[in-house]
């Protein structure tokens, strides 16, 4: 088994679905299926260099279990979350357009996966949330496919000041797949971020208070990757700092047609070892993700 950076895993992402100009071309690089990597770094635009970027699209719908916290007599009470992840890579995204951008022919790879998690109170402020996730991708009109996987666990600590609440959060898992053909691979992360929340007046009333979430978080690939693109300026991807901010409401979600969410925001996405930029959809806290 080979050991790439997560990094690299993106930049395979890139490179095996959105070559742009004749320098790029797949007879120049030669297609790889990390692809399936991209139900990890989430609904998104992300960059390597100027002549690479990418689009992922990904819904996670969850049923939950229970209500993680202790009952008055002190009791554990655990919350376990079923989620079913579907991921769409798209070549062209065009907002003046929208449904030119779930047109089958828009559609360069597909994958459905399962997780599970348990919400663990392990006192009032100190919570732990392993899952295991399992799933299968394909390339759309190819005949590459992969079975993927993902084992996690996160933590978080929680404090109040006043009005303003705050929680350091902790996260380590691996991540890999298992091809069609072809070698398989993973990689290994680890992240500590930091997430806060306050009270706004905005679009508030009397029944509802607007909230306004911020964090930042940094995520290190632990396996040193080195990605053979054959393009000189992409090496490999060690590392990569978040910034995000979202509005939400405090006891209810936020209600777009039948959809609904915990929050609507962006976070930035930059790496200080490479060229790797992205912007990221934000629906939920990092620690619920």
């Amino acid at each position: 088994m080979r050991n790439r950076s997560a990094a690299g895993a993106l930049i395979a992402l890139v490179t095996t679905f959105w070559p742009t100009g004749d320098a790029f071309s797949q007879e120049a690089i030669e297609p790889t299926i990390h692809w399936a990597y991209s139900s990890f770094f989430g609904t998104g635009w992300y960059k390597v260099s100027d002549e690479r970027s990418a689009f992922v699209l990904r819904a996670a719908p969850r049923w939950t279990v229970g209500e993680a916290g202790f009952d008055e007599s002190g009791n554990r009470n655990i919350a376990y979350t079923l989620r079913v992840p579907v991921t769409l890579g798209i070549t062209r995204l065009d907002f003046e357009d929208l449904p030119a951008i779930l047109d089958p022919g828009n559609l360069a790879t597909a994958s459905l996966n399962f997780s599970v998690d348990a919400d663990i109170p392990m006192t009032e402020r100190f919570s732990m949330r392993p899952s295991a996730e399992i799933g299968h991708g394909t390339v759309l009109g190819e005949n590459d496919s992969a079975w993927t996987y993902k084992v996690e666990v996160k933590t978080r600590y929680t404090f109040q000041s006043g009005r303003f609440d705050w929680g350091l959060l902790f996260d380590v898992g691996s991540v890999g797949y298992e091809p069609k053909k072809g070698e398989s691979d993973d990689f290994t992360f680890a992240a500590v971020g930091a997430e806060f929340d306050h009270p706004v007046g905005w679009f508030s009333g009397e029944d509802s208070q607007t909230m306004l979430y911020w964090h930042v978080a940094y995520t290190d690939f632990i396996d040193e990757i080195e990605f053979n693109t054959g393009i000189e300026e992409i090496d490999s991807v060690a590392n990569y700092w978040q910034l995000g901010a979202a509005l939400g409401k405090r006891d209810k979600p936020v209600r777009i047609s039948f959809l609904s969410f915990d929050r609507l925001g962006l976070a930035f996405r930059f790496s200080t070892t490479s060229e790797l930029r992205g912007v990221k959809f934000l629906f939920r806290s990092l620690y619920e993700l």
